[in-house]
């Protein structure tokens, strides 16, 4: 990934942390982390206006807050999956639903996929979004199956896809070179190039 940039952008105007997680010190957190990846504690309890000693009381270690952030990550994922109703519709208009509502956190928990995790809540994360992928799974199958979608494209390459364009979303934002909307509007438009079939 690129440096981070210094002076960094302004942070993201969205209402994402907020509604991602669960008090105004986790958003404040997830918010600077999303404009400093490697952000020190200190740095993060001043982005948050607590104290280092308060954001230690609220977050035992860097490892603990960075494995709560993701596990609010990882709900706000599936929720995000399951409001966009992929099992209906259309499936080129279900893509869209879920695109659309993926990209609408990619700013603020897009860059929390390259935080370190330990292997014991990397697999609890796993497990807990392992339905929702396979619904997304579906989903791409479905399209194939009824002509919309290219049957060559494996729906796991559809995953990864997702997963790293709403990495790289984050990192323009954060840099930036792409607005939250531009970067939102790019992931989709790159999701259904792939898929969409031509003629």
């Amino acid at each position: 990934m690129t440096p981070p940039a210094a002076p960094g952008p302004p942070a993201p105007s969205s209402s994402a942390p907020r509604e991602v997680f669960a008090d105004p010190v986790a958003a404040a957190v997830a918010a600077h982390l999303a404009l400093a990846p490697a952000a020190s504690m200190q740095e993060l309890a001043e982005a948050a206006g607590v104290s280092r000693a308060t954001l230690f009381r609220r977050f035992p270690s860097r490892a603990a807050l960075v494995a709560e952030l993701c596990e609010a990550a990882a709900q706000a994922f599936v929720r995000a999956v399951q409001d966009a109703a992929p099992q209906d519709g259309p499936p080129a208009r279900a893509l869209e639903r879920v695109v659309e509502n993926l990209g609408r956190l990619a700013p603020v928990v897009g860059l929390l996929g390259l935080q370190p995790l330990s292997e014991h809540v990397e697999t609890s994360l796993l497990e807990r979004t392992a339905a929702t992928e396979e619904s997304l799974r579906r989903l791409v199958r479905r399209g194939q199956e009824s002509g919309d979608f290219r049957v060559e494209v494996d729906p796991e390459w559809v995953l990864t896809m997702l997963t790293w364009l709403m990495v790289g979303a984050a990192d323009g934002v954060r840099l930036g070179r792409l607005t939250a909307a531009a970067a939102q509007r790019h992931l989709a438009a790159t999701l259904a190039a792939t898929l969409h079939r031509t003629g």
